[in-house]
Parts: structure tokens; sequence; C-alpha cells
């Protein structure tokens, strides 16, 4: 089947980009990213750094990344910011709009560079989940398409879907897996494990115990304050079934084989 897979572009030679790079901050971040080696162009665009440059952060999608990224604009700010935190302009610098600013930092090895990660089978239904169930995810509409030339439909079950689910992640891995949506590829390949120097990679399950040591590692003990810590942002309505099925477990043991070993989920 030939199917109308969304996969981003990630050499960013079109004409619009190439026109507003002067122009725009976003647009220009991504010319520049062109410097960099393929597989890092998108995790590169994901850095999350405070203005004193403690603290730099790679956000891996579905772990927890909103939430962080909003503690740490709250310890920039001593507030959290009203509307997305990945489109913030200010109180943290974002990569997709600062890496000129953020780059030397990074090469100076000197912030604490950390990332979180999470168990690949409740990553993989939390992706599931925002996309196609709760639709809450502003892409979803890209996915639509190919989901839908697969049999994807909201009256058939969530179980179903799950497997239609698979299938295209399945198919976009295949197509092209650096170009696959960092929601729905392996962590291993949006935290450029092994090529970067981490101080600390988190697991979401150990959140609160893993975000302090952060901070007391960055030279900020006693961040953040249970009020900040306990705060929640996008969270999904429906929630995990009781029991995936076992051919699910196994196609989700296959496609994030290389997140079961690196992360240690086994």
């Amino acid at each position: 089947m030939d199917l109308p897979l969304y996969l981003n572009d990630i050499d960013s030679d079109d004409l619009k980009t190439r026109l507003l790079a002067p122009f725009a901050p976003r647009y220009r971040v991504l010319r520049q990213l062109r410097a960099e080696p393929r597989d890092m162009r998108m995790p590169l665009r994901d850095l999350v750094m405070t203005p004193d440059r403690k603290f730099l952060f790679l956000r891996n999608a579905k772990a927890g990344c909103t939430s962080i990224a909003q503690i740490l604009y709250y310890y920039a700010t001593g507030e959290f910011f009203p509307r997305s935190i990945h489109r913030a302009q200010k109180g943290v610098l974002l990569s997709r709009y600062h890496w000129a600013d953020i780059k030397p930092v990074l090469a100076s090895g000197q912030p604490c560079l950390f990332t979180f990660v999470r168990d690949p089978e409740a990553r993989a239904y939390s992706a599931f989940t925002n996309f196609f169930v709760d639709q809450k995810n502003i892409a979803r509409h890209n996915h639509m398409p190919a989901m839908t030339a697969l049999g994807f439909d909201p009256g058939k079950g969530d179980s179903r879907n799950f497997d239609i689910y698979l299938d295209y992640l399945e198919a976009c891995l295949e197509a092209d897996a650096l170009r696959t949506s960092t929601h729905f590829r392996p962590q291993v390949m949006n935290i450029c494990f092994g090529k970067l120097a981490y101080d600390f990679i988190g697991k979401l399950e150990n959140i609160a115990e893993d975000l302090p040591r952060v901070f007391e590692m960055g030279g900020a003990p006693g961040f953040p304050p249970s009020e900040v810590m306990n705060a929640r942002f996008n969270p999904s309505k429906a929630k995990r079934p009781p029991r995936l099925s076992p051919p699910q477990r196994a196609r989700i043991r296959k496609i994030f084989e290389a997140d079961y070993q690196a992360f240690g989920y086994d």
C-alpha cells in the first residue's frame, strides 16, 4: 500500500525556509542546523536552556518534556508560562529560536545537560492517546491521511486503533527513521544517545527523585518545591488499558528494542 506518510523535513532547503531565514528566528535556526549531522538536527532543535546557563535540557517527546520545560521556566522566572512552553520566547532559551546562543554553551560542557526517558509501552500508548484519542496534538492532521488509509476508525475501539497506530509507526520508521516524528520514533534517536555527553538521564517513572537530583547537580539544591514539582501539564484524558495484548507488547518490544536495552526497561 502506498501510504501518504507524514515525515519531517530535516534538510530545510525549501524556498520558504530560505526566504524567511534572514527575518524569522525559527527559520534561521533551521538553516543553521544544516551544519550539524542529519541525525542530530531534530534533537538539537529540542534543547531548552535556562538564562543562567546552568541547566540544559533536551526534550524527549512524550516523556514529561512539557512539565520539565515548565519547571525550568519556573526556576528562571518564578512562574509558569501561560501558553505552550514549547513556543516560549522569553524566560528560557529554546534552541528552535536561539540555537546560536545555545551551541557554544553545549560545546563548553559547563551546564548540567540532562534528559528524561520513559517506559516504551507507556510512551507509545501516551503518544497514541495524545494524537488519536484525545486529539489534542496540533500536528494530528498531518498523520490522519495515512492512519485513515490503514483503517483507523474512532468507532472501532482504542485497542484495534492502537494496532493501526503501530502499523503507522512501523511504516514511518521503515520509510525514513530520521524523519519520523519525535513523538513516534525510538528515544535513543530523540536524545542522540551515545553522541551527547549527558550529566544525567532520568526516568519519568522516577521523576520525583530524579528531577531534584538534576537541580542539585546543577547547583540549585532544594529545587523544585513540592507545589512546583507536583504541577502537571498536557495530561492525557484516556488511560492506558489495564493490559496490552501479548501481540501488542511484542510489537512494541520489537519497534523500541534499542530503548529497552539502552535504558534498562527489561
